[in-house]
């Protein structure tokens, strides 16, 4: 028998060490393949069975063998399937690993979208109730503002009133302040001697317009309508109306409308008392034994 030495021993536990080393690195590095590794688990969950019956049987171990050979022989469930199984987990997980991904980050964009909805909602529903409370701030200064101003509208209107009443008032008492004036000024125009100084050059006009009056169809009708004037500050009746228009637009007479008492009456102008004068001074008249004597005539 040969007895090796101390040193061989050691030799050869080194050796072996490094065959279990590197039988052990090579099988992870082959489990480390996802298709080795998925094969794996996949033959183990397809043939557990006579994995059970291998370790856990009481049988002793040669006929564990013939019974594992006999009755888990199928090759579909040694290899087929987890072959099949290993290669779908290699090729398809990717993929359904990628759905789950996307229907979860659908779900994680939905669940983000619900809560910017829910978040604007919100926010919008506070901007409609921040409007709507500005809103009723407005609308109640404003009706503070209106029923103030209506206040100060009234207030307004009624001294407006007021003011109005005191001046239709004062209008009727200078109305009737003008009416008076207007009917003293009539009557001292109408009751006033012709006091008036005449330039020399204005006599000689108003001479020769006098002349030129003379000879006019209207200067017949002066005597009775001066009469009538001069006495009563009237036109004699039956008179034609376009002599009084005449003499009225000669600047003879003036037509006066006393509104108070509601009639009209005539006066001489200015010119017109002047020719009138000069007219009167110019008939000769006969004396009263003239007149008596006259009267005494049979006819």
């Amino acid at each position: 028998m040969e007895i090796f030495s101390q040193t061989d021993v050691g030799k050869h536990l080194k050796k072996m060490k490094e065959f279990i080393n590197t039988f052990f690195q090579a099988s992870n590095e082959r489990l480390r393949n996802p298709l080795i590794f998925y094969f794996f688990i996949s033959w183990i969950a397809f043939n557990w069975r006579p994995i059970i019956t291998l370790f856990l049987s009481e049988k002793k171990i040669e006929e564990r063998i013939n019974y594992i050979g006999t009755n888990f022989n199928d090759i579909q469930l040694t290899l087929y399937y987890p072959l099949f199984v290993s290669l779908g987990y290699v090729i398809l997980l990717p993929y359904f690993t990628l759905l789950i991904e996307k229907i979860v980050q659908l779900a994680k964009i939905g669940r983000k979208n619900n809560y910017v909805n829910e978040k604007i909602s919100d926010f919008v529903g506070k901007q409609k109730i921040a409007k709507e409370e500005r809103k009723y701030e407005q609308e109640k200064a404003g009706n503070a503002e209106i029923s103030e101003l209506n206040t100060r509208i009234e207030e307004l209107l009624r001294t407006n009133d007021e003011k109005q009443k005191s001046i239709d008032s004062l209008k009727i008492d200078l109305t009737n302040e003008k009416k008076e004036r207007n009917k003293y000024e009539q009557y001292i125009s109408l009751d006033s001697q012709d006091d008036l100084e005449y330039s020399i050059e204005l006599k000689k006009q108003l001479d020769e317009e006098y002349e030129d009056f003379l000879k006019t169809e209207v200067s017949t009708y002066f005597e009775r309508i001066g009469t009538e004037i001069s006495q009563f500050k009237s036109i004699p009746k039956n008179t034609e109306l376009i002599i009084i228009e005449k003499l009225i637009y000669s600047g003879l007479i003036k037509k006066v409308d006393d509104d108070e008492n509601q009639r009209t009456y005539f006066i001489l102008t200015k010119k017109g008392k002047y020719f009138w004068k000069n007219y009167v001074m110019s008939k000769n008249i006969l004396t009263q034994q003239e007149s008596e004597r006259e009267d005494d005539l049979p006819f």
